[in-house]
Protein backbone atom coordinates (compact mmCIF):
# COMPACT_ATOMS: atom_id res chain seq x y z
CA UNK A 1 0.00 0.00 0.00
CA UNK A 2 1.58 2.90 -1.26
CA UNK A 3 0.92 6.63 0.33
CA UNK A 4 1.19 10.30 -1.35
CA UNK A 5 1.81 12.60 1.02
CA UNK A 6 -1.37 14.31 1.85
CA UNK A 7 -1.90 9.90 2.86
CA UNK A 8 0.49 10.46 4.75
CA UNK A 9 -0.25 13.39 6.94
CA UNK A 10 -3.47 12.19 7.71
CA UNK A 11 -2.60 9.09 8.53
CA UNK A 12 0.43 10.07 10.94
CA UNK A 13 -2.63 12.37 12.36
CA UNK A 14 -4.67 9.36 13.30
CA UNK A 15 -1.53 7.38 14.78
CA UNK A 16 -0.43 10.24 16.96
CA UNK A 17 -3.98 10.57 18.20
CA UNK A 18 -4.13 6.91 19.10
CA UNK A 19 -1.03 7.16 20.37
CA UNK A 20 -2.38 10.04 22.74
CA UNK A 21 -5.73 7.74 23.69
CA UNK A 22 -3.23 4.72 24.61
CA UNK A 23 -1.30 6.80 26.77
CA UNK A 24 1.63 4.64 26.49
CA UNK A 25 4.47 5.55 27.01
CA UNK A 26 7.56 5.92 24.79
CA UNK A 27 9.88 3.40 26.60
CA UNK A 28 6.84 0.78 26.75
CA UNK A 29 6.00 1.09 22.94
CA UNK A 30 9.70 0.71 22.40
CA UNK A 31 10.13 -2.26 24.62
CA UNK A 32 6.60 -3.96 23.64
CA UNK A 33 7.62 -3.41 19.39
CA UNK A 34 11.79 -3.86 19.74
CA UNK A 35 11.50 0.00 18.46
CA UNK A 36 14.20 2.32 19.27
CA UNK A 37 13.12 5.92 19.88
CA UNK A 38 14.00 7.02 15.89
CA UNK A 39 11.88 4.15 14.93
CA UNK A 40 9.10 5.08 17.27
CA UNK A 41 9.12 8.59 15.78
CA UNK A 42 10.10 7.89 12.10
CA UNK A 43 6.94 5.50 11.96
CA UNK A 44 3.71 7.46 13.96
CA UNK A 45 5.33 10.29 11.50
CA UNK A 46 5.79 8.91 8.84
CA UNK A 47 9.56 10.10 7.71
CA UNK A 48 11.98 8.23 5.52
CA UNK A 49 12.50 6.13 8.04
CA UNK A 50 9.25 4.63 8.33
CA UNK A 51 8.08 1.05 7.18
CA UNK A 52 4.92 -0.93 6.25
CA UNK A 53 5.29 -3.22 8.46
CA UNK A 54 6.38 -1.26 11.17
CA UNK A 55 3.69 0.95 10.79
CA UNK A 56 1.13 -1.57 10.50
CA UNK A 57 2.77 -3.49 13.81
CA UNK A 58 2.76 0.34 15.75
CA UNK A 59 -1.50 0.54 14.56
CA UNK A 60 -2.41 -2.74 15.48
CA UNK A 61 -0.25 -2.54 18.85
CA UNK A 62 -2.08 0.66 20.19
CA UNK A 63 -5.49 -0.47 18.89
CA UNK A 64 -5.13 -3.47 21.08
CA UNK A 65 -4.29 -1.62 23.72
CA UNK A 66 -6.80 1.31 23.52
CA UNK A 67 -9.67 -1.39 23.37
CA UNK A 68 -8.06 -2.96 26.55
CA UNK A 69 -8.54 -0.08 28.18
CA UNK A 70 -12.17 -0.15 27.57
CA UNK A 71 -11.87 2.79 25.14
CA UNK A 72 -12.46 3.29 21.26
CA UNK A 73 -9.20 4.38 18.88
CA UNK A 74 -9.33 7.08 16.61
CA UNK A 75 -10.86 5.64 13.02
CA UNK A 76 -8.20 5.45 10.38
CA UNK A 77 -8.76 6.91 7.01
CA UNK A 78 -6.28 4.42 5.04
CA UNK A 79 -5.42 1.74 7.70
CA UNK A 80 -8.17 0.38 8.13
CA UNK A 81 -7.25 -3.33 7.75
CA UNK A 82 -4.08 -5.18 7.96
CA UNK A 83 -4.15 -7.80 5.18
CA UNK A 84 -0.31 -7.18 4.25
CA UNK A 85 1.33 -8.11 7.27
CA UNK A 86 1.50 -11.48 9.62
CA UNK A 87 3.45 -10.80 13.17
CA UNK A 88 3.34 -11.92 16.77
Amino acid sequence: MSLNAAQKKQTSLELLENYRISELTPETVEAQLGFDPKRLKDNLELNAGSDGESVWRLRDYMEKKIREQGRQPYPYSMLRQNIWYRYN
